[in-house]
């Protein structure tokens, strides 16, 4: 399967224009992609349709999985995915969210993750959206803090 970029499917030049502002779908993209988490959507029928190429993913995702059923792709769960989709859909709960260790990869961390009903402004559902991120990132690291003042904050920015 050939690697598809944004250029595949719309013109980076392509203005997306939303209640707050406008965007061109080249920028967007790139923006998502620096978000210090990760996010998916399946449809209202519940077939993954998207999810963002962040570069230090918690979940492995594969381009392949976009246009299956979200029960394919999670077989050992299926049963309690099914249960919170059809909790979306008939308005029963709105969101879910949790947190667990990290299970993979080198490095610890604590997981969380957001699975959420995407309505439109009728309420009608649209589909399920997910965020995970690795806490950890928020946790303090040596020479990183807040600046108490304005003072602080010049000391700490570049020239």
């Amino acid at each position: 399967m050939s690697e598809n970029k944004l250029t595949d499917f719309v013109s980076p030049e392509t203005v997306i224009n939303f209640e707050t502002g406008a965007i061109k779908a080249s920028t967007l993209d790139a923006i998502i992609t620096l978000l210090p988490f990760e996010m998916g959507f399946c449809d209202d029928n519940d077939i993954f349709r998207w999810y963002s190429n962040n570069p230090d993913r918690v979940h492995s995702r594969r381009k392949e999985a976009i246009g299956r059923h979200v029960l394919e792709l999670h077989p050992k769960v299926a049963p309690h995915v099914e249960k919170l989709l059809d909790d979306f859909r008939t308005g029963a709960r709105d969101e879910w969210e949790f947190w667990f260790p990290k299970r993979s990869g080198e490095e610890s961390g604590q997981i969380y993750q957001k699975f959420m009903a995407v309505r439109d402004e009728n309420g009608e559902y649209l589909g399920c959206m997910d965020v995970t991120v690795n806490i950890d990132i928020f946790r303090g690291k040596e020479g990183k803090h807040t600046p108490d003042t304005i003072d602080e904050f010049k000391a700490a920015t570049p020239n």
